[in-house]
Order: structure tokens, then C-alpha cells, then sequence
């Protein structure tokens, strides 16, 4: 791997893929697969923060992963997910569904 090495490269070019061709591309392995199409490449985004604070990482270093300045940006905007989460977890343990 060099330097300028691409993660995402334009088909057969060894130049990067547009941001409008790499959400094109997105959109078309989404359709493939049957997966919701309101997904974005931001969803990876909130599920690797989701992913890792969940499995005990701190949010000092989740916020220094997102490039959050603040590690309270980064919980004002997972907060509300998990809100919704541990309620639904504590309801269906409640209703022992």
C-alpha cells in the first residue's frame, strides 16, 4: 500500500470514486440485497459508535474515533438511540415477552 493508495477507487482507475459514484454504488448493493434504501454510508457511521459504546468502550475514546472535539457531542448524539433501546429492553423483560 502506498501514500496515496484509495480505499474506494474508480473502476479499473487507480484515481478515488466520487462521492457520487460511491453513494450510487452503495444504493445498488442496498437494492441487491433488499435492504432498506434510506440507509447512507452516516448509518455505519452511528452503528460503529452504537457498536462500540455498547461493548464498553469510553465515550473519551468513541468521540476521539468520530473526531468529535467533545466527547458530550458524541453522547448528545448516540443518547437518543439508546434511550429508545434500553426502553424496549426493559419493557419486553417487564411484559417477559
Amino acid at each position: 500500500m502506498t501514500e496515496d493508495d484509495y480505499v474506494f477507487r474508480r473502476n479499473g482507475f487507480q484515481r478515488p470514486m466520487t462521492p457520487n459514484g460511491f453513494t450510487w454504488r452503495f444504493k445498488l448493493i442496498l437494492r441487491k440485497h433488499g435492504l432498506p434504501e434510506k440507509l447512507n454510508i452516516h448509518s455505519f457511521r452511528h452503528t460503529n459508535a452504537g457498536l462500540l459504546i455498547a461493548n464498553g468502550t469510553d465515550m473519551a475514546t468513541v468521540a476521539g474515533l468520530l473526531g468529535h472535539s467533545q466527547p458530550s457531542t458524541t453522547l448528545d448524539i448516540c443518547i437518543h438511540a439508546f434511550d429508545k433501546k434500553a426502553a424496549s429492553t426493559e419493557l419486553h423483560q417487564g411484559l417477559e415477552i
